[in-house]
């Protein structure tokens, strides 16, 4: 995983301590500003006033004790969040926040926790370490770029005519039969199978010379594209362990740009609100994620450790998010029970969509920024 957003996990889990285990000397000024400090914390600035010039071993001991005193504010966040969809996040949002952690706070937290959870779990499953594409998974027939662009590879030169003459609205049956029929005994188009060698390279140059012996009706600037769109599937499958190394590494990434991308959604599904403003979309959306990470962070957990769970965890897991989503917005925006049906389905569906776009097109343009 990315190490800033390891950084940026580990210091908002820091964040959430209030200093309760960090002694703080009687008299003491704030190193801030200089102010005397009347028990803990300066009245002028908000610094805690205790001493940091400590061994490793006390600050971790003091640190994780606080975080997880049972009066600290993770667990004054967690049971509401997870089990009253909308309660806080409606409280949050009408100003009653000081009993809770903040909220970008406790998403990056449990992000972090969510991403060495899933890929660690899944580093560990044999079958992904399998799973590639072979010589008979590869894509077959004939390929469109661009929309307009049609070629073929591995196949007879006289293929695109004879599909040019079938798209004629004047044939006749008998015309359109004989057509077909000498289609049907050509050589199919057969992708990329043909020319993967033996340790796992694509003949470049065997390629390119069937692509233009298919071909021989395209222009100069028809087949430069055909050859860089097959040249492009030639990459994609020498370096397909670079595309899941290339995946871990944006995962964090595009997570963050998906939240003002789903608070952006909210935004459009309650346009008409006026009432409502942007910071309580976000703050829906954090939330939102939020519980998202707990919950897949734990069903991956559960199946992991009970195997025969999985199926399980793959079907719970879609329908907790879309009944805690249904009932959040219900309580958050005080929508009903349809509407909130209906806005939940399609934030959800719109939200995978997007996420989908935006893994691929981010995953993809790391290869050519590198």
């Amino acid at each position: 995983m990315d190490h800033d957003a390891e950084a940026a996990g580990l210091a908002s889990a820091g964040g959430l301590s209030s200093g309760a285990h960090h002694p703080v000397k009687a008299g003491a000024v704030c190193q801030n500003c200089g102010t005397p400090i009347g028990e803990r914390f300066c009245t002028v600035c908000g610094q805690l006033g205790a001493d940091f010039h400590r061994p490793v071993w006390d600050l971790a001991t003091s640190s994780i004790g606080d975080m997880f005193a049972l009066d600290g504010r993770l667990w004054r966040t967690l049971p509401p969040l997870l089990l009253r969809p909308g309660r806080m996040t409606r409280d949050y949002i009408d100003g009653k926040r000081a009993r809770f952690v903040p909220p970008f706070r406790l998403f990056l937290l449990t992000s972090v926790i969510f991403f060495l959870t899933v890929f660690g779990v899944l580093e560990q499953q044999p079958w992904l370490k399998e799973l590639r594409f072979t010589n008979s998974d590869q894509p077959s027939g004939e390929f469109v770029v661009g929309g307009d662009v049609r070629f073929n590879i591995n196949t007879a030169p006289d293929a695109g005519a004879l599909r040019r003459q079938l798209e004629a609205a004047d044939l006749s049956a008998e015309e359109r039969a004989q057509i077909e029929a000498a289609l049907a005994r050509l050589p199919e188009s057969g992708g990329l199978a043909p020319f993967i060698l033996e340790d796992g390279t694509v003949d470049r140059d065997a390629l390119r010379d069937s692509i233009a012996a298919s071909n021989p009706d395209l222009n100069a600037q028809q087949m430069e594209a055909a050859q860089a769109t097959a040249e492009r599937f030639a990459n994609f499958y020498e370096n397909q362990e670079r595309f899941g190394s290339r995946m871990k590494e944006w995962a964090p990434r595009f997570t963050l740009l998906f939240l003002p991308i789903f608070s952006a959604l909210l935004a459009l599904t309650y346009s008409w609100h006026r009432r409502r403003y942007f910071y309580d979309h976000l703050i829906t959306g954090l939330h939102f994620q939020t519980f998202v990470y707990v919950l897949v962070t734990v069903l991956v957990l559960l199946a992991a450790g009970v195997p025969a769970a999985t199926g399980f965890a793959a079907a719970a897991g879609p329908l907790l998010i879309f009944v805690y989503l249904w009932r959040m917005l219900r309580v958050t925006y005080d929508t009903g029970w349809i509407m909130a049906f209906v806005r939940a389905g399609f934030l959800l569906i719109a939200g995978q969509v997007v996420l989908a776009l935006l893994a691929t097109g981010l995953v993809v343009l790391s290869f050519f920024l590198t």
